[in-house]
């Protein structure tokens, strides 16, 4: 056998993104006299930082004018998607409108003639380009809006080549393990015959965040938030029968 290349017969080993690809079972009616199958098992995890910054803002107005609530919030997150789009790299979708009473406890009759509305919508938004956003988000705050999350994640490409450099490091790993045990029990390690590759997914670590901050005491102007992007764990598993011959 020639070291660092690997023998799988009749398989070609594409690492795709639907968590798990396999070969279809070996038939042990194939096996000569004298050989024997060795099922093996690895999983490599690698930490990953984070390189996809989210945000998620809202406007909400409250009043007993319904239609005037709904207004202001039609407004503001007219200018807050204006403000958005005066810069390109982020994404953004928003979120439900909603429109609903408020009832704080027993209400007099008054109360229930005359409701109290609140209006709301919310706005979720991403880039890779972290400063920028956070620049985006303060202005967003600064025009009214109230964030009600900030977090990073890591995108499905940094996952997917995670996943693409931990492949032939498991690989190698059973190789080894196969040609291990085959010293071990008197024989040589053939082949590589069953091959079962599963993307375990990725588990994030907290980032940490420093949320807006007053400028100034009792003002309206909001400095930039800062955020430093945190780890996520990206995970491969393997499971191979190798084939082993006298």
């Amino acid at each position: 056998m020639v070291k660092g290349k690997f023998q799988i017969t009749c398989l070609v080993l594409t690492l795709i993104s639907t968590s798990c690809f396999s070969q279809n079972s070996f038939d042990l009616t194939k096996l000569d006299s004298g050989q024997l199958l060795l099922n093996l098992d690895e999983t490599e995890v690698v930490s990953v930082e984070q390189d996809i910054l989210n945000a998620s803002l809202s406007y909400s107005a409250q009043g007993s004018e319904k239609i005037s609530l709904q207004n202001e919030v039609n407004k503001n997150m007219a200018s807050a998607l204006e403000i958005i789009d005066s810069v390109s790299g982020i994404e953004y979708s928003t979120g439900q409108y909603y429109i609903y009473t408020i009832n704080p406890g027993m209400q007099s009759k008054d109360g229930v003639d005359n409701p109290i509305w609140r209006a709301q919508q919310g706005i979720k938004l991403s880039s890779s380009n972290s400063p920028q956003l956070l620049e985006i988000v303060g202005q967003l705050q600064a025009a009214g809006l109230i964030v009600n999350g900030l977090n990073y994640s890591l995108s499905d490409q940094a996952s997917m080549k995670a996943s693409e450099s931990l492949l032939s490091i498991v690989l190698n790993k059973l190789e080894r393990k196969a040609s291990d045990t085959a010293e071990l029990l008197g024989k040589n390690f053939s082949s590589l015959i069953e091959v079962t590759i599963r993307e375990n997914g990725s588990r994030g670590f907290e980032p940490r965040m420093e949320m807006m901050r007053d400028s100034q005491a009792g003002g309206q102007q909001f400095e930039r938030p800062s955020a430093v992007p945190g780890q996520s764990e990206v995970s491969l598993s393997v499971s191979a029968k190798a084939l082993l011959s006298p």
